[in-house]
């Protein structure tokens, strides 16, 4: 059975090469192959038989058993795709990440040549904007007050959260506990968890120098308005306003 126009085609985009899609078919058909029998089967020059094999060794579309001679498995077809998602999510996600950090660079060298200590920010994507340079911002300590109807926006800034916490940031997230069990559990995925019935708003603080702090509804609606600072006073004042509420009695653990 040879494969459809459509279908080398979307495998092309996918990042295979025509060699390679031919070496992969004969595995598939052939089982475990050497590169001799790949070259034979798929009619690819001995020459380049070898580069295409280790092409697709690296990405997760056969395996490799360094016997003598070398023998090809092709993964099942399904496991290599998820393979290839996995790569590509794990790659753009990397890449995003890169492109946010340097345009938030940029960013903030403006802001520090108008610099002062205070701003009223305007909207949700400018709000979300500055939340998403104080995560990469932070060091050691990110303090968060998430009430309800901000739940939706965490999506946006979980994967932030998961680097923070592989680098080994601590962070302490306060929330409401009328949000389900499954949100909890995502959010205990990156952050220690505690619920209290009474939220005073919403914020986030990193390292105790940097902070956004939602104020409410703007003149306009759906374009809330918040603090940015990174005034230390300020800062310091709102971190311990944070635990004060963190530590007090109205305030239990989130299994």
């Amino acid at each position: 059975m040879s494969l459809s126009e459509r279908a080398l085609s979307a495998l092309k985009e996918l990042g295979l090469t025509g060699t390679e899609i031919k070496a992969y078919i004969s595995l598939l058909r052939g089982g475990t192959m050497t590169a001799n029998d790949v070259s034979r089967e798929a009619r690819i020059p001995y020459s380049k038989v070898y580069e295409a094999l280790e092409s697709l060794h690296g990405k997760g579309w056969v395996d490799e058993q360094k016997s003598r001679p070398v023998v090809f498995t092709a993964r099942p077809p399904d496991t290599a795709i998820e393979e290839l998602k996995s790569r590509y999510e794990a790659d753009r996600r990397e890449k995003e990440q890169y492109a946010l950090q340097e345009l938030m660079g940029v960013q903030k060298n403006k802001r520090e040549q108008e610099k002062q200590d205070i701003w009223i920010v305007r909207g949700y994507a400018e709000i979300l904007s500055r939340v998403k340079n104080l995560l990469l911002n932070c060091r050691t300590e990110l303090l968060i007050a998430l009430p309800p109807q901000l739940l939706p926006f965490t999506e946006q800034v979980h994967p932030l959260m998961a680097t923070l916490k592989e680098k080994g940031v601590k962070s302490q997230l306060l929330t409401s506990p009328s949000i389900s069990a499954a949100d909890i559990d995502q959010l205990a995925k990156v952050a220690e968890v505690r619920a209290r019935k009474t939220m005073y708003g919403g914020g986030v603080i990193a390292d105790a120098r940097e902070v956004v702090l939602l104020l409410g509804g703007g003149e306009q609606a759906n374009q809330p308005l918040a603090i940015w600072a990174d005034h230390h006073g300020l800062a310091s004042f709102a971190k311990d306003y944070f635990e004060f509420l963190w530590n007090s009695k109205d305030t239990t653990k989130v299994p």
